[in-house]
């Protein structure tokens, strides 16, 4: 992978609530190349690899308009080849893209799937050529993404494709109601750093990273609380191996009112006040 992706914790999933479990599952094995870890009536784990979660599918039957919750899944390959594997598998089996961009540090592609959650494909740069300023501050672009290239000198081509065992959730990217007050929020309870804000949108990282997590209010200033059980975004789960950084976490989401909704002492659930709910968890 050209970036390490070295941070003090990392994105290990992230659940959402849909309709049509098995059509979301068949979508993200055949299309988007994730494979299916473990599955029940009711929940379907999707991974990189047969070990691991990182996209969890729940059964739910609210119908309803989603509010605060999911503008992206930023799924991380590790190289540009396997990007180039992935739009060329998305193009020939006809699935509907929204764009693709370059932006400086990454190249992406961009779609949605069945039920509207929004999904990034994408791969780093190497570091040399990241825009990191004395600060710290990384800064993006978002410039035309040289697509021809990408697929021009292909290798391993397959009929099926399933993404490497490397791939890992890259980033998350949420919409909330207001961008600055959350992405503070989260800098102070779980120790990121603000890379890159603009009014309208904060990227933030752990360890020197671009952006682990990312907030817009690009949907307006009246977006709602997110509601227990509504469709889409569900949890997504940061993974901790330093207990006295897991601790600090928790100790801070209390200061900082965040609503603790399960504690134990290797894992607990957070929800901040867009009604997003994060669950941390300390690793052996």
């Amino acid at each position: 992978m050209t970036y390490p992706y070295q941070a003090y914790h990392y994105l290990k999933s992230i659940t959402l609530n849909v309709n049509d479990l098995e059509g979301m599952a068949k979508f993200y094995t055949e299309m988007v190349g994730l494979t299916v870890v473990k599955a029940t009536d009711e929940q379907i784990y999707l991974g990189s690899s047969k070990k691991e979660a990182q996209l969890i599918l729940q059964k739910n039957d609210d119908h309803s308009q989603q509010l605060a919750g999911l503008y992206h899944t930023a799924i991380l390959v590790p190289d540009r080849n396997t990007l180039g594997l992935a739009l060329h598998h998305l193009v020939i089996n006809n699935v509907p893209l929204e764009g693709g961009a370059d932006h400086g540090y990454s190249e992406a592609i961009y779609l949605p799937d069945p039920e509207g959650n929004g999904i990034e494909i994408y791969r780093d740069k190497p570091v040399s050529e990241w825009d990191i300023r004395d600060n710290g501050q990384i800064i993006g672009v978002t410039e035309e993404l040289d697509a021809q290239s990408l697929v021009d000198n292909l290798v391993n081509v397959t009929d099926k494709f399933i993404l490497p065992s490397e791939t890992r959730i890259g980033h998350i990217h949420l919409n909330v109601n207001d961008a600055d007050k959350t992405s503070k929020l989260y800098q102070k309870v779980f120790g990121f750093e603000d890379k890159f804000s603009i009014p309208s949108a904060s990227w933030i990282a752990s360890g020197g990273y671009h952006h682990h997590l990312a907030f817009n209010q690009w949907t307006g200033p009246n977006l709602g609380k997110r509601q227990e059980g509504q469709k889409g975004f569900n949890h997504m789960v940061i993974a901790y191996n330093d207990p006295i950084l897991f601790q600090a976490s928790l100790k801070k989401a209390k200061l900082y009112q965040m609503t603790i909704l399960e504690e134990s002492e290797q894992a607990a659930t957070l929800e901040d006040f867009n009604g997003l709910q994060t669950k941390i968890i300390l690793e052996n």
